[in-house]
C-alpha cells in the first residue's frame, strides 16, 4: 500500500500533489502546476530508495562486515561484474519504455498548448525528446563517475560507472519531458555526484546498503524531482502539460517539487519503518546465522556460487555437485 498511495497523490487526476488535479474552480491544490514528475523520479525511485534505506537500517549489516579482519570484510562482494553490466544494459534499454512510454499515447494527436506561436507537439514528438534527454543524462552519469573513479580512486571501477548510468537515468526520469538537452547533460552530471556523495555518506554511517539502492534511487530520485524546478522551461511545460505560466521563473515550481520530495520521503520512511521494524521485532526479518553463512542461493534455491560459477546443489544443505 505504500507505493499506490504515492501514485495516487502525484499522478491521479484527484491526487492533491498532482499536476492533473483541478477543483471546481479550475485551481490546483499546489499552485500553479502541482508536482511535475513525468515518469517517476519521486513516485517510483524515491519510494524504493527510502524504503530500501529503512530496510537496510532495520536488518543491519552483513556479519562479515562486522569482522575485525580486513580480509573477511573484503570477501564480501558481488559474484559477477559481467552480470552487473548485462543487467544495467537491460535496464538502460528498458528505461526508454519507462520514460518515453510515460507519454501514454504515442498514437494520439496534439498534447498541450505552447506559450508562443510555436505549434504544439504530438505525443510521439514528446516521446522522441524524452528519449534524447534520457540518453544524454545516462551517458553523462557514466562519464562523470568514470572520471571520479580514475581521478579519486586511481582506477576504473566498473560497478561505480554502472551505478553512474543508473544515477543519470533516475535523475532524468522526472524532468525528461520538460528540459532541454543541455539541461539533461547537467542533470546527469549532478546526479552522478549526488550518487557518489550519498553512497559515501551511507557507508560512513555504518549502514550496509549492498546495491547502493538509496544512493541511486533515493538520493538521485530527490535530485530528479527538484531539478524540475531548476531546469524546466516554460515552453516545455506548456508543450507537455498545457500550463502557460511562469512558475519556474518565480520559484513556485521549485516550492511544489520540494513539498513533493518531503511528502514522499516522509510517507515512505514512516510506513516502511512500521513494516520493517515490526518484522524485526517479530523475528521474521532476517534469516538464521547458519543460512546466512551458506547463502540463500544454496538454502532457498539449491544453487551455490563458487568463484563466479553457479553450482547446483543435490538438496538443501548438501555439498555442491
Amino acid at each position: 500500500f505504500i507505493y499506490p498511495i504515492v501514485v495516487h497523490w502525484v499522478w491521479s487526476s484527484t491526487g492533491w500533489l498532482s499536476a492533473f488535479y483541478t477543483d471546481s474552480d479550475g485551481d490546483r491544490f499546489l499552485k500553479e502546476n502541482g508536482v511535475i514528475d513525468f515518469a517517476g523520479s519521486g513516485v517510483v525511485h524515491m519510494v524504493g530508495g527510502f524504503a530500501g534505506l529503512t530496510g537496510a537500517i532495520a536488518i543491519g549489516p552483513r556479519r562479515e562486515l562486522l569482522s575485525d579482519d580486513p580480509r573477511v570484510r573484503a570477501s564480501v562482494k558481488g559474484s559477477s561484474d559481467l552480470l552487473c553490466a548485462l543487467g544495467v544494459s537491460i535496464l538502460w534499454m528498458g528505461w526508454y519504455g519507462f520514460n518515453a512510454g510515460s507519454t501514454l499515447g504515442a498514437g494520439q494527436g496534439v498534447i498541450g498548448q505552447t506559450a508562443s506561436a510555436e505549434p504544439a507537439l504530438t505525443y510521439i514528438n514528446i516521446a522522441a525528446k524524452v528519449a534524447v534527454t534520457t540518453t544524454i543524462s545516462a551517458a553523462m552519469g557514466a562519464i562523470t563517475t568514470m572520471v571520479y573513479s580514475r581521478v579519486v580512486l586511481g582506477n576504473y571501477k566498473l560497478t561505480l560507472c554502472l551505478n553512474g548510468v543508473l544515477a543519470g537515468l533516475v535523475s532524468i526520469t522526472a524532468p525528461c519531458s520538460v528540459v532541454e538537452p543541455w539541461a539533461a547533460m547537467m542533470i546527469g552530471i549532478i546526479g552522478s555526484i549526488v550518487y557518489v556523495m550519498a553512497s559515501n555518506t551511507v557507508k560512513a554511517c555504518g549502514i550496509d546498503d549492498p546495491l547502493d539502492a538509496f544512493a541511486v534511487h533515493g538520493a538521485c530520485g530527490v535530485w530528479g524531482v527538484l531539478s524540475v524546478g531548476i531546469f524546466a522551461t516554460q515552453s516545455n511545460i506548456s508543450r507537455t502539460y498545457g500550463f502557460d505560466n511562469n512558475a519556474v521563473q518565480s520559484g513556485n515550481q521549485f516550492r511544489n517539487q520540494l513539498i513533493g520530495v518531503l511528502v514522499i520521503a516522509g510517507w515512505t520512511t514512516v510506513t516502511s519503518s512500521i513494516i520493517f521494524f515490526g518484522l524485526k521485532f517479530a523475528g521474521l526479518l532476517r534469516v538464521s546465522e547458519e543460512e546466512e553463512k551458506v547463502g540463500l542461493d544454496a538454502s532457498e534455491h539449491g544453487v551455490e556460487v563458487l568463484e563466479g560459477k553457479s553450482v547446483e546443489m543435490k538438496a538443501k544443505g548438501e555439498q555442491p555437485v
